[in-house]
C-alpha cells in the first residue's frame, strides 16, 4: 500500500521536528554569542545584523556587481519601501 500526500506531509513534519530539535542547542549557542559581543561591547546589535548578512553573502557566492546593479535598479523603482521614504 502507497501513502497518501496527507502522510507523507506528516513524515516530512516529523523528520523537520527531529531536526529542529537536534538545531535547537546550536541556536541558542549562536544566541549566546550574539549576546555576548555585545554585552562585551566587542560590537554593537547592528555591527552584528550587518556582519551576518555579509556572512550570508559570502556564503552564497554572492555576485556583489549583480547584486548593486539589482539593489539600486529596485530602489528607483520602490524607494523606501518601510514607508520612511521622504
Amino acid at each position: 500500500m502507497s501513502k497518501t500526500k496527507e502522510q507523507y506531509m506528516a513524515d516530512f513534519i516529523k523528520s523537520v521536528k527531529t531536526i529542529d530539535d537536534c538545531i535547537q542547542p546550536y541556536l541558542e549557542q549562536k544566541k549566546e554569542l550574539r549576546k555576548e559581543y555585545v554585552d562585551n561591547k566587542w560590537l554593537t546589535k547592528e555591527d552584528i545584523k550587518y556582519t551576518m548578512k555579509a556572512y550570508r553573502l559570502l556564503k552564497d557566492n554572492t555576485d556583489m556587481v549583480e547584486l548593486d546593479k539589482v539593489y539600486s535598479d529596485l530602489q528607483e523603482l520602490v524607494g523606501d519601501i518601510d514607508g520612511t521614504d521622504e
